[in-house]
């Protein structure tokens, strides 16, 4: 079984017009950079972006058919305080991502978003799991608070109540994001403070992998997963493999979830090749870097089946 372990599914109005207008603004040098594209904010928006929505998560199965993949994790964002509210309020998109897991229960598993700074947090992030039985919770601190925080754990004292894993973003992140409330030892406290909890370091922590790492190694319920590391896979193999394999030795081969992060990367490199380039990691890793099939086995799949308790 192959699960991705952390994806989206997004519409134009479920986040405010400046995060689109701010993240297609950081991507403009990287396009230049990296592709040859000179092309304004606007028009990412215009010709990237709109190709990417998926209200109601349709292409999503789609791909996930086309590449062979089982399950996904879905998270919703709540971005809407921090650059400024949506279109669609995050109660309606939690509802859209609750009732797209109920046309998919073998294929989905959607976790609810909330910012912990709104008044009505802890009552949206009940409905979702008394009402609409969402798998498990997804915290953003980029939008401005820390996981450790008394805000936050609000919503996790729920998430502990209903024994639902936590997904919170780890590693630097574009504009308007603030990255210092993604530093993962802010995790720390909240590994220790609800030890029974699968909190989950999503994108290993980009910049700050090797803190992470080490916070593997102590921290039992703390799990990690590698989406969003697709371009450094395809422009750096080894530096990639190099670094998987560092996760691997600290957090060990139980704890390691392979993902995507779509449908921002899927035009960066397909599903399909991704899961492929993790499939050969047995017989074509660099020289002096080794892993098993086993291990393989559980990063696509077998580890996201055991922890979030899929038949």
């Amino acid at each position: 079984m192959i699960i991705d372990g952390h994806c989206h599914i997004i519409d134009k109005g479920w986040y405010p017009d400046s995060w689109w207008f701010g993240i297609a603004r950081s991507i403009v040098p990287i396009l230049k950079i990296k592709f040859g594209f000179e092309l304004t904010p606007q028009e990412i928006i215009d010709k990237i972006f709109s190709t990417m929505m998926d209200p109601t998560g349709e292409n999503l199965i789609k791909e996930m058919d086309r590449a062979g993949i089982d399950m996904a994790v879905v998270c919703v964002l709540d971005y809407g305080l921090f650059p400024g509210e949506s279109k669609v309020s995050i109660e309606e998109q939690n509802k859209i991502h609750a009732e797209f897991q109920n046309r998919y229960p073998n294929r989905i598993l959607a976790f609810a978003s909330i910012d912990p700074n709104r008044p009505d947090a802890e009552k949206i992030l009940r409905k979702c799991f008394e009402e609409w039985n969402m798998s498990g919770l997804k915290l953003h601190p980029a939008t401005g608070f820390y996981p450790n925080s008394k805000e936050a754990y609000k919503l996790l004292d729920i998430a502990n109540e209903f024994k639902k894993p936590v997904i919170s973003h780890t590693g630097q992140i574009v504009v308007p994001g603030r990255s210092k409330y993604c530093d993962p030892i802010y995790l720390d406290d909240v590994c220790v403070d609800y030890p029974d909890l699968w909190i989950q370091a999503a994108h290993m922590g980009f910049g700050w992998r090797h803190q992470l790492f080490h916070m593997g190694n102590t921290k039992p319920n703390l799990i990690v997963d590698y989406s969003g590391w697709q371009i450094m896979a395809e422009e750096n193999y080894h530096e990639f493999c190099s670094t998987l394999r560092l996760c691997l030795d600290e957090f060990t081969k139980e704890r390691v979830l392979w993902g995507t992060d779509n449908p921002y990367l899927r035009g960066a490199l397909a599903d399909k090749k991704w899961i492929n380039m993790i499939k050969r990691l047995p017989t074509k890793a660099p020289e002096g870097i080794k892993f098993t099939q086993e291990e393989v086995d559980l990063m696509l799949g077998g580890n996201a089946q055991r922890i979030f308790g899929i038949k």
